[in-house]
């Protein structure tokens, strides 16, 4: 079943807080479990008129509101990054980046860089609803409070989840790779207690722990170890992006790619999720099912079989840490890339340095 995510962003404000609303959009609603507009309503009819939780005989009723086009495009829109983003650009003559500025700052007030959302719950419990007074939603990417890994709602507990396999391919570092700065995250919001309905996450190492332990690099394994027995949460399997056979850290901004490059990211994610086809480690298959039945094993007191305990002791982060500042993350292939895969990095980097100028006349040219 897929669960969309996206955040609720302050009217007038490009920053997102880190209490910030989260909702999640699945085939048959959107809503949010959060404090903040603890409420959900049937998607298929959103575009409604909505007043206190129902719509009148004298309201519309609106259909199609429901299309994977609007909620897709919900959880991407992040065109106010490019406001916070673009005064890190390096190169750019300073009128440039003064335009863009000057661009974006107008496209922001006017409100032209969120979604907007009809609100299903105007009106509606103003004791607990902050949206209550308000007729529209304003929703942005659901990763721009850095949990770029759509977590939040699988550690909902009446969900019952025994385990989540998190794909990271964040651009954390600084040569756009992951560090674990999603799964820090949705940890820290987890230890606040905001949101009383969901689990308590897993602890997890800040992000130089990730790099310098090599935690980025390899699947790990995260809530092996529990005190709370009775509500333990799901045990997370990290997989960040990497470079198996390709450099995948392309940015978020590409626009375009060649066929083949579009087959060689797709390979890589292969090949990240099963450790090169277990040509890196053989036991993999068998270490992510052991994963699958971590829980089970625990809640039914059955003792894992010894194959299973092996890949605990392999994969199951130690609680260890490494807090000093690591070195310029520079990965290699973990798998020895052809010729032709060089070749085709540099095209990539070409490219982005194409699309960059690109995006930045258009933008001049926009004001």
């Amino acid at each position: 079943m897929p669960i969309v995510v996206a955040i609720e962003r302050t009217p007038e404000q490009l920053l997102i807080a880190d209490n910030s609303t989260i909702f999640e959009f699945t085939p048959w609603e959107m809503g949010s479990y959060d404090v903040g507009n603890p409420a959900f309503a049937p998607l298929r009819y959103v575009g409604s008129d909505f007043r206190n939780g129902s719509v009148s005989k004298e309201g519309k009723c609106v259909q199609g509101v429901d299309n994977v086009g609007f909620v897709v495009g919900t959880s991407s829109s992040l065109f106010n990054q490019a406001f916070l983003q673009i005064g890190k650009a390096q190169n750019v003559p300073d009128f440039l980046l003064r335009s863009i500025n000057a661009t974006l700052a107008r496209i922001g007030q006017e409100n032209g860089d969120v979604a907007s959302w009809p609100n299903p719950f105007y009106q509606y419990n103003p004791k607990d609803n902050v949206n209550a007074q308000s007729t529209v939603l304003a929703l942005v990417d659901g990763g721009e409070n850095l949990q770029n890994i759509p977590l939040h709602p699988l550690t909902l507990s009446q969900r019952n989840v025994d385990v989540i396999l998190a794909i990271d391919s964040s651009a954390d570092t600084l040569t756009s790779w992951p560090n674990g700065t999603a799964l820090v995250a949705t940890q820290q919001q987890s230890a606040t207690g905001l949101s009383t309905n969901n689990t308590v996450f897993p602890p997890v190492p800040d992000q130089s722990t990730f790099v310098n332990m090599g935690l980025n690099r390899r699947p790990t394994f995260f809530g092996c170890e529990t005190t709370n027995l009775s509500n333990p949460g799901p045990l997370v399997v990290y997989l960040p992006n990497t470079p198996y056979s390709f450099y995948s850290n392309v940015s978020t901004f590409d626009l375009e790619y060649t066929t083949e490059e579009r087959d060689k990211i797709i390979q890589n994610g292969y090949n990240i999720v099963t450790m090169g086809n277990s040509s890196v480690d053989s036991q993999w298959p068998a270490c992510l099912a052991c994963a699958v039945l971590f829980r089970s094993f625990s809640r039914t007191q059955t003792s894992p079989p010894p194959e299973c305990n092996d890949c605990y002791r392999r994969f199951c982060w130690n609680g260890t840490f490494n807090s000093t500042i690591p070195s310029p993350y520079e990965p290699t292939p973990v798998i020895v890339p052809s010729s032709n895969d060089a070749r085709c990095v540099t095209a990539v980097l070409r490219r982005h340095l194409y699309i960059a100028i690109v995006l930045q006349i258009g933008l001049l040219l926009l004001q």
